[in-house]
């Protein structure tokens, strides 16, 4: 004789439409009932719904390109705030040496290496929104 599950599931409110949902295509109907989601009239689907195309070399290859030349302006950003930064700290570094001012001349040159980045971040982002309201 089985007993009941105490590790049971209670019902809850999804059991109903999960009953329905496995009637549905559990039983092959001979009748195609109207899916409620369609759209009405002759229009299905609809023209405005995205439909993929197949991809082929050209449209990739023409895609790739497309997205380099958009990031084109982007990619070197990280070279160039790295190279500033180094640049900078590595004046300050040699200031230092010069003139045996330890630590300031490389707390100076990290700030003017900071300066620089927030003013090459500025510049590109102006560039980019500018270019993407044409």
């Amino acid at each position: 004789m089985p007993t009941e599950d105490p590790w049971a599931d209670k019902p809850d409110r999804f059991d109903r439409a999960d009953r329905e949902w496995a009637r549905r295509w559990a039983e092959p109907s001979h009748e195609e009932e109207p899916d409620p989601l369609a759209p009405a009239g002759d229009a299905y689907p609809p023209r405005d719904v995205y439909q993929p195309q197949r991809a082929t070399p050209g449209r990739i290859k023409d895609a790739y390109g497309d997205g380099m030349r958009e990031a084109g302006p982007h990619l070197g950003l990280g070279i160039q705030i790295g190279g500033s930064m180094l640049l900078f700290v590595g004046l300050g570094i040699l200031v230092d040496r010069w003139l045996d001012t330890t630590p300031w001349g490389v707390i100076v040159g990290a700030a003017l290496g900071m300066v620089g980045i927030v003013a090459l971040v500025v510049r590109v982002a102006n560039e980019s929104s500018s270019g993407s309201s044409r």
